[in-house]
């Protein structure tokens, strides 16, 4: 009977090392997973669509940034008709010259700090210099709302586009807000059902085109669809949504020393080595995993719409 070999101790070290690493991974995935997230293929579609978007694959190639910028102007919506109608009711010539200071700054900061000091200091010399107790309200409340904009930059940039392409009709985005809460309560794994709704809003879409920088060829209604798509699906599962990002997170830092305890196992096998004990031992996270694998592998391409970093 032929003697089995030995395992080299680096091979043994690199396991173990390995091992050691993936365990404290596979305790992280077995908290985070949820079999909810399995069991709805909504909710399936719309992590396979954030996996195109992020990588810029076929008719997601170029659109993400523009579905983040219409998903800021929804979120931001409220500040912009707040800001604008003090603009508009509050003429005074001290209001407009500090206006005119907040379009300048819109272009010309270098940080969220930056911009909050700056704005905060012309407030406070623009303020003695304004007499009625209702139009100094009115520019606190004004700054107020753009103190809160600042802590998400691309809602400034929103501000700063909207000014300078003279498109103050914020109701643009109120209708597409309450269209994306209406279709929120249907099905929406078919992109194309949301075809009548898109083309009868064409124009609402088009008119924010330019804001959004949406590429002109890209301007048309099935572009239109599945970004409505995408922005129904993450208002709707807002929550599981982060949830899975962070099991997807740790999946991506699990899976090299798996590929490492892995390789090993397969270069050193059990008919021609004297495998330790714990080379055939379960791996933690590996049964998570494979769902995983499996949930997001599209069955008629075998395509994984899964980052695992490689």
């Amino acid at each position: 009977m032929r003697t089995k070999e030995t395992v080299p101790e680096e091979a043994l070290f690199a396991h173990h090392q390995a091992a050691m690493e993936i365990s404290v991974f596979g305790k992280s995935m077995d908290v985070l997973h949820k079999e909810d997230f399995l069991r709805n293929e909504e909710f399936c579609i719309l992590v396979k669509l954030r996996y195109l978007l992020d990588n810029g694959i076929e008719e997601y190639a170029g659109i993400n940034e523009s579905i983040q910028l219409l998903k800021a102007s929804i979120e931001a919506k409220d500040s912009f008709v707040i800001i604008d109608q003090t603009e508009s009711r509050f003429r005074g010539g001290k209001q407009q010259q500090f206006y005119q200071f907040v379009e300048g700054l819109l272009t010309d900061f270098v940080s969220t700090e930056d911009f909050q000091d700056r704005l905060s200091q012309q407030l406070r010399e623009t303020l003695t210099q304004i007499k009625t107790q209702e139009g100094q309200v009115a520019l606190r409340n004004y700054t107020e709302q753009l103190q809160k904009l600042a802590e998400r930059p691309l809602a400034l940039k929103l501000l700063s586009l909207f000014k300078s392409y003279n498109l103050a009709d914020y109701s643009l985005l109120r209708q597409i807000s309450e269209l994306v809460q209406q279709l929120s309560k249907k099905d929406v794994r078919d992109y194309q059902s949301l075809k009548p709704l898109i083309v009868a809003n064409y124009r609402t879409f088009e008119s924010l085109g330019k804001i959004i920088s949406l590429p002109p060829q890209r301007s048309n209604p099935d572009t239109f669809m599945r970004m409505t798509q995408v922005l129904v699906l993450e208002y709707k599962y807002q929550l599981p949504f982060v949830q899975l990002a962070n099991l997807l997170m740790v999946i991506k830092r699990w899976y090299q020393p798996y590929q490492n305890i892995i390789a090993v196992r397969e270069q050193y096998p059990p008919h021609r080595y004297e495998q330790p004990p714990d080379f055939q031992t379960s791996i933690p996270g590996e049964a998570i995993f494979l769902k995983y694998k499996t949930w997001l592998t599209e069955k008629s391409t075998g395509v994984l719409f899964l980052d695992l970093g490689n």
